[in-house]
């Protein structure tokens, strides 16, 4: 984790010997399959040889030889190892917290009064932890790392390290070793999977995904979704042998009921499709086949009764022409002016007034929040008006998730005073006051801030809050898991979050354009504007072409239909580097988005 200021944190490593991860035959298989990525890039990073220390290095140059040597993994470790004298190099865990750090070779300087100690001093990009969870660092976060040197025969090494190094690596580097993999966990309340991205080295993949697999819950997502917790396998290791990952279970260690043992194989059999090399997954029990009922080999998480729900058809797009609404399909520019004359709205008529919208997942009712942003209004398509009595100020977008709540996040007035996030059951009879009404969400980490931006993931499980403690003070992005009842409507959020893009010092609106990756505007330290990027929960921030004066991010897909309304009510679609205007709309919502 990531913390702020300078840190410095000198110690011995153990002599205790580090055992080697148990390998995986990884077969070449062109299948492509959901979760691969296919944006032209190689099937698995270059693993690069790294070089060995030279007779007659300086302390210095052995230090950073050693960095760059980390860039590697499986055997070719061993040339990293060489770096350290022998009882260090039994006791280095290279896969402990790795940092990532901007800018070329950092400079290595001795530290006065201590013999032999050399300091490295490093502005810090990003962490990849020891499950794998890749965190973007705040802006102008630095770190220090002291090395003690002694010589071997007359050559210097690396006799002691921080606590729990594991590697140090430029941006550029980190592809030669890490890429980013899904872990699934199943939605408590739902017949879905969440997904929690994280990265791994290269080798013995699948072994490396399964351990993952049969870890705890991760803290962001306690109480949100489940997993087998006493799972664990008989020999740690999961060969894949002619395509098929073998994952062999201590029968003593796995839940009897069948539902459980149901999730666990929907998990694995999710986790370990995504490595190309893997085309079927067979699970075992102590060596016996574990019964599902399932005819054929596991190949997808659907043959145990999960939907993806992240694969679905294309959202209900409506888009805004003055006071009406008109269902337009997820390609803007097909929008014609005979179009926009002749469409007549299912909906009332919606004033100038009104700046934001949220759609529900079947398009059947509206939700609109006003410029003052304290008036709430559900709109139906029968065009009917329900009026929600004024609870909050500063409301955000509305934002439907897909068990039909509403949510919304603001200022609690009056006896809301001091809350933050409300959903309202928009299934309910709007005559029913009682069950119709707001409920508050408790989400205790928030604090006193105030919520800029609230919206709930595509599965439905989890929930990304951008929140700041006062307008332009800074903000923060986190998401954190939806605590339900077993009727599907909330209770609360897990009591901690996993914060993301915290390189953005300002955000002010977010929409989930992937099951990890959200849309947002923001911006980084000492940028002057406002402009859109994508976040990956769980990897890197990457900015997309820049769109002066946008207020509100949607999208009528994904992350490559990626819609930006400005100050003047201009709509702009994304399209591949540019950004095309859509004069004949206003605004556009996007169903349960």
């Amino acid at each position: 984790m990531c913390r702020p200021g300078e840190v410095t944190r000198r110690t011995a490593l153990g002599a205790a010997a580090a055992g080697l991860l148990a390998g995986c035959g990884l077969g070449a298989d062109s299948t492509v399959r959901p979760g691969l990525k296919v944006d032209g890039e190689p099937p698995a990073p270059l693993n690069r040889i790294p070089n060995r220390p030279e007779t007659g290095a300086s302390p210095q140059d052995i230090i950073l030889g050693f960095l760059h040597a980390g860039a590697t993994s499986g055997q070719r470790l061993d040339i990293t190892r060489a770096y350290l004298t022998d009882t260090l190099a039994r006791g280095w865990i290279p896969d402990s917290q790795t940092v990532i750090y901007v800018g070329g070779d950092p400079t290595v300087r001795r530290v006065r009064g201590q013999q032999d100690v050399y300091r490295v001093r490093v502005r810090v990009a990003a962490t990849i932890d020891t499950e794998g969870r890749y965190e973007v660092a705040p802006p102008n976060l630095w770190e220090t790392f002291d090395f003690t040197m002694t010589r071997v025969e007359g050559q210097w090494r690396i006799d002691q390290l921080e606590a729990g190094f594991g590697r140090l690596l430029q941006e550029q580097e980190v592809g030669f070793i890490f890429r980013d993999y899904p872990v699934h966990y199943p939605a408590i309340g739902w017949n879905t999977l969440v997904v929690d991205q994280r990265w791994f080295p290269q080798d013995q993949l699948a072994t490396r995904l399964v351990r993952a697999q049969l870890g705890r819950v991760p803290d962001y997502l306690e109480d949100a979704v489940s997993t087998d917790n006493g799972a664990r396998l008989v020999i740690d290791a999961v060969p894949v042998r002619e395509g098929v990952a073998q994952v062999d279970l201590d029968a003593e260690s796995v839940a009897e009921d069948t539902t459980t043992r149901t999730k666990l194989a929907a998990q694995l059999v999710a986790t370990l499709m995504t490595l190309p090399a893997v085309t079927e997954v067979a699970i075992t029990l102590s060596g016996n086949p574990l019964e599902l009922g399932v005819d054929g080999p596991l190949t997808s998480p659907e043959q145990l009764g999960f939907v993806d729900r992240t694969r679905a058809s294309a959202p209900i797009v409506l888009g805004r022409s003055g006071s009406k609404v008109l269902t337009i399909g997820d390609r803007l520019s097909s929008v014609s002016e005979q179009h926009v004359r002749a469409a007549t709205s299912r909906f009332a008529p919606i004033p100038s007034s009104v700046s934001r919208l949220g759609l529900r997942l079947d398009a059947k009712e509206l939700a609109t929040v006003d410029g003052r942003g304290r008036d709430l209004v559900r709109l139906r398509d029968d065009r009917s008006r329900i009026e929600v009595p004024t609870f909050a100020a500063d409301l955000t977008r509305p934002c439907y998730d897909y068990g039909g709540v509403l949510w919304v996040g603001g200022a609690g007035l009056g006896r809301e005073s001091g809350n933050r996030l409300w959903a309202i059951n928009a299934t309910a009879d709007p005559q029913d006051e009682s069950a119709s009404a707001p409920r508050r969400i408790p989400a205790p980490w928030l604090g006193r801030r105030y919520v800029r931006a609230a919206v709930v993931s595509p599965e439905g499980s989890r929930i990304a809050v951008v929140s700041e403690e006062s307008p332009h003070t800074g903000s923060m992005l986190e998401v954190a898991g939806v605590v339900r009842r077993s009727n599907g409507l909330p209770t609360k959020l897990s009591a901690q979050t996993f914060r993301v893009a915290a390189e953005l010092v300002e955000m002010i609106d977010a929409v989930w354009v992937g099951p990890t990756t959200l849309a947002v505007l923001g911006r980084r330290d000492k940028q002057a504007q406002l402009q859109p990027y994508l976040v990956h929960v769980g990897g890197k921030v990457e900015p997309m072409a820049e769109r002066a004066g946008a207020v509100r991010v949607m999208t009528t897909g994904d992350d490559t239909d990626v819609v930006l309304t400005t100050t003047g009510g201009r709509v702009f679609q994304r399209a591949g580097g540019r950004w095309v205007e859509q004069p004949l709309l206003d605004g556009v919502v996007s169903a349960g988005l």
